[in-house]
């Protein structure tokens, strides 16, 4: 170091504070120029460096700077302090600036730190503490992230204090998080925290609501999100699980061949750590109708009551409609309605025939349908005016006894219309009258029994005779003789064995004039011999049954020649060589009339209807389009193509209307316009062959949306109330009117353009807000969900009706019509108004007429060139004080004409021109074609405004015909006087 000259050192480099770790070497520097020494000081105190205690570890260096071979941090001995250097010379001394050694320390325990695993909710807010090793320094806090460094961002961040925040954690926020401190003593680790941050279950895919028929298979989904993953379960809410048909696929429940028993509402259950969530499906199984009690064929008396009974259940109840026998294809009655002489029970089961006549004849229909399928069958209906009366199976027989022996008379009754019963009467001889056996004495020996034989036991000569069998029955009577001869030494005959009687004649076809039978011989019987059929037939109008063909070899006929329009019956009997058997049951009757399937037969009829009678269409979706239409959709389940040549969409409105139309071919779909809104109603769809309708199908039901309301609120009446307000009143609009709910009215009060809405619930406004004074238009429209209807007719509140005090309910309104008239003239007083002033104006801008034929005198003067280039017009001496005046108009009979004279300037003058014309006096009454009399009008005129100006250029040459007085100058004329 080197001595300045004249002045104290100067520090050319002052000590910076500096941290250093125990036991690390550290510096202080300090340079000084002009100094002599450099000494050090800690805490006020010289520090003693190697050179005065060669055990110590502060050396000083040549340059100044104080040197620490190791920093120590004793409590006895410790580097730590504040230093600073002074440099001296003989001139003085200098002082450094204050340099701080610190000696870094850090310990090894976290005072604070997170715990090993964190779970969180997303969503939910969470703070990791870290509460860092106590060390000097005070040591820095990071936070990593599975290994890499968190930096703060708008949810995440790290406080003051060294905790992690984060705000509404996120799934991406679970990780492994470590909490590091470090200064320069070195850096400590706290241990780690493994953050899970868990999401609730949430489903991805709910159950939806099902509803399928009996016996398929359903699947109900239930697909959940969440974190940890849920775990899922099914039960069911109100009941058990179906035994041994329910099975859990991934998050799926699959049933299988459900019933109806298995409906009911299930649930799916998703449950996690973080939460639990369910969701809940009705599943509703579809019973398909089935038939429980068929409709009997009927044959009716006309006029009698007859009932038609099909009872069908199903899950749900199904809608039972019977389809009459009319080619009216709409002829379907719901339950509750009656059409003609048919009605139907509320529940539908029953269909009532009031008082039918033949018309009512033919096939009726019942209709079972609800929204799992549809059950179809038919039956006939005959009504005649008279039923087939008894006969005799099997009738009595001539027979010859011996005196002592025993005679038995058969006569058994079929009578399928009415209850029948046999009498037996007796005669001797032809001639003789007859006499009921019940009647003649001995009667012990005379017995009848139940199936109508007659017994007579220990035979007489006295007994022999004619035994006659007399049946009688409310659908006619009938009898059969035979003949008893009492004959000594007669041996007993053996009986004749007669064939069984074949099948009930089935209908296999008519037409106007005759009909096609066929049978089956009885199983029961042996064909023994030749054998042969005989039909017998009944219509209206006999009393007794016919033969219409007595020998036939095979086992079908056609009975021919019948009457076009008559009921027939027909039965069969076997015929052998002994005789004919027991009649066959009664056929169905048959009226000869034109077949409702002219090109097919009877067994064509039933091949289709039976290779038809499974469901063919399913009813798949009804979607309303709008309020007044629905388009539906349906589905084949299998190609139709050669089997059904169209459908019958049918549909049914809550009030029991039914309406129907035609779809041909094979489509899918129909759109249905004109439906009424905000109404219910039932779709189903029958499909059809020719004319051969089979079963429906399912039904779908479906309320059309609400419309806007058709009419207005009427007995609009605006009252003033005793305190004030005014109250308007209105009619309720019911909701058919208003084509869907009222959820309120629209009021709006309308005054000199501006106009007031308002919106009530009631049916009634109170207001306060019309102003005395003014006139208000009120009209009221209904509200519903769709919008406002038309607004209803205008009621005019008078201003002064509420500027006065008015009595308590005094009306205030005037009629609608008046307004209205009011908005009638206006518009024609308006055109009025127009007309004249367009008349008026094309008066003043009328083109002036043609010179009469008599001119003034004014023009009669060739040295006045009225056309030269420079000329004025000057008033005359007589108008020069004048104002023009009613005065100074001319009137009737004046003969003075005053006019303005010209006045001619010289070129030089620079005079404007102006326009003016002469005043003329009118002719005398007795030449004047019209008058002005100004006395009447009292109004001053300016001429001048009204006449057109003089012409600018010379008026043509005119021949003016013969005139009244030539003059001497040509084309001058004057007028006599």
């Amino acid at each position: 170091m080197s001595e300045g000259q004249g002045a104290p050192p100067v520090i050319k480099e002052h000590p910076s504070n500096v941290v250093a770790r125990r036991n690390d070497p550290a510096t202080l520097n300090c340079a000084a120029s002009g100094s002599s020494r450099i000494q050090w000081f800690r805490d006020g105190e010289e520090v003693v460096t190697s050179s005065q205690d060669q055990r110590s570890h502060r050396v000083l260096l040549p340059s100044g700077s104080l040197f620490f071979l190791r920093v120590t941090a004793t409590r006895r001995d410790g580097d730590a302090g504040t230093y600073w250097c002074v440099a001296s010379n003989s001139y003085g001394t200098t002082r450094s600036k204050n340099a701080t050694l610190i000696v870094a320390t850090l310990a090894y325990d976290f005072q604070q730190q997170a715990d090993s695993s964190i779970k969180v909710l997303v969503g939910e807010s969470i703070t990791l503490p870290c509460r860092p090793p106590k060390g000097t320094p005070p040591p820095d806090v990071t936070w990593l992230r599975d290994g890499h460094q968190v930096t703060n961002s708008s949810r995440i961040s790290v406080s003051q204090d060294g905790d992690l925040i984060i705000t509404w954690a996120v799934e991406q926020d679970s990780a492994q998080y470590l909490c590091r401190a470090h200064n320069a003593a070195g850096a400590r680790q706290a241990q780690p925290s493994d953050l899970t941050v868990m999401t609730p279950p949430w489903f991805e895919e709910q159950p939806s609501n099902t509803s399928v028929v009996s016996g398929a298979g359903v699947e109900l989904s239930c697909r959940v999100r969440g974190f940890p993953i849920p775990t899922v379960t099914w039960r069911r809410v109100d009941g058990g699980m179906p035994v041994g048909g329910a099975t859990i696929e991934g998050h799926r429940l699959v049933l299988q061949r459900v019933t109806v028993a298995d409906s009911g509402v299930y649930e799916c259950k998703a449950e996690s750590e973080a939460g639990v969530a369910t969701a809940r499906a009705t599943l509703i199984v579809l019973d398909a109708p089935v038939l429980i009690q068929r409709p009997q064929h009927l044959q009716v008396i006309h006029g009698n009551e007859a009932q038609l009974r099909c009872r069908v259940e199903g899950q749900p109840q199904p809608l039972v409609l019977w389809r009459l026998p009319t080619p009216d294809r709409a002829a379907v009655l719901p339950p509750g309605h009656s059409i003609g002489h048919a009605s139907v029970s509320d529940d539908g089961s029953i269909l009532q025939l009031h008082h039918p006549t033949t018309q009512d004849t033919g096939v009726y229909y019942c209709w079972g349908i609800n929204s799992g399928g549809a059950v179809s069958v038919q039956t006939e209906v005959v009504v005649v005016t008279a039923l087939p009366p008894p006969v005799v199976g099997v009738g009595p027989k001539d027979l010859t006894v011996a005196p002592g022996g025993v005679a038995r008379f058969s006569c058994e009754v079929v009578s399928e219309a009415a209850e029948a019963s046999v009498t037996w009467w007796y005669r001797s001889a032809t001639h003789l009258p007859s006499h009921q056996l019940s009647q003649l004495p001995h009667q012990s020996r005379f017995s009848q029994l139940e199936n109508g034989a007659l017994i007579i036991k220990d035979v007489r000569l006295e007994d022999a005779g004619i035994y006659s069998c007399h049946v009688t029955a409310a659908t006619g009577s009938i009898q059969q003789e035979a003949v008893l001869n009492v004959v000594e030494d007669t041996e007993p005959k053996d009986l004749p064995v007669l064939p069984p009687p074949p099948s009930k004649p089935r209908i296999l076809g008519w037409n106007q004039t005759a009909v096609h039978l066929s049978w089956l011989p009885n199983s029961q019987g042996s064909k023994t011999g030749h054998q042969w059929y005989a039909v017998e037939y009944w219509r209206q109008g006999w009393s007794e049954w016919r033969v219409a063909d007595a020998v036939i070899t095979e086992e079908s006929c056609v009975v021919s020649h019948l009457s076009l329009g008559n009921t027939y019956t027909f039965l069969v009997r076997a015929v052998n060589s002994h005789g004919a058997s027991f009649p066959s049951p009664w056929s169905d009757p048959v009226t000869t009339r034109v077949s409702p399937h002219p090109t097919l037969t009877a067994d064509q009829v039933r091949q289709v209807q039976h290779r038809l009678a499974r469901p063919l269409v399913t009813l798949t979706k009804a979607t309303a389009t709008a309020a007044n239409s629905v388009r539906l959709n349906w589905s084949f389940l299998e190609p139709m193509e050669d089997l059904v040549d169209g459908v019958l969409v049918y549909w049914l409105a809550e009030g029991g209307s039914v309406k129907v139309t035609t779809v041909l071919g094979t489509s899918s779909t129909y759109h249905l316009h004109n439906l009424h809104p905000n109404t219910p109603y039932t779709f189903f769809v029958v499909p059809f062959w020719h004319t051969i309708e089979v079963t429906p199908s399912n039904s779908y039901h479906l309320t059309t949306p609400e419309d806007v309301p058709l009419t207005a609120p009427s007995n609009v009446v605006v009252t003033r109330q005793e305190d004030g307000p005014v109250l308007i009143e209105w009619s309720r609009v019911s909701n058919k009117e208003a084509q869907g709910e009222v959820i309120g009215y629209m009021v709006t009060l309308s005054h000199n353009g501006s106009q007031v809405t308002k919106t009530v619930n009631t049916p009634y406004l109170e207001t306060r807000d019309l102003i005395p004074g003014h006139i208000y238009t009120v009209r009221v429209a209904a509200l519903t969900s769709a919008g406002a209807g038309p607004l209803s007719a205008p009621v005019v509140v008078e201003g002064q009706g509420l500027a006065r005090a008015a009595a308590a309910g005094e009306v205030l309104h005037a009629s609608p019509q008046a307004v209205w008239l009011a908005y009638l003239l206006i518009p024609l007083v308006l055109l009025l108004v127009l007309g004249i002033a367009w008349y008026l104006w094309k008066v003043r801008h009328k083109a002036p007429p043609a010179s009469p034929p008599h001119a003034p005198p004014l023009y009669q003067d060739p040295s006045i060139n009225m056309y030269s280039d420079y000329k004025v017009w000057r008033p005359s001496d007589s108008d020069k004080d004048s104002s023009l005046s009613s005065s100074r108009l001319l009137k009737p009979g004046q003969m003075v004409n005053e006019y303005a004279e010209p006045r001619v300037l010289r070129p030089n003058h620079t005079t404007e021109p102006y326009a003016t014309t002469a005043l003329l006096a009118p002719s005398p009454p007795h030449t004047s074609c019209c008058h002005v009399n100004d006395q009447s009008v009292g109004v001053q005129v300016n001429w001048a405004t009204i006449l057109p100006p003089p012409p600018t250029s010379p008026p043509p040459e005119l021949d003016l015909g013969q005139p009244w007085q030539q003059g001497t100058a040509p084309g001058t004329y004057s007028r006599p006087i």
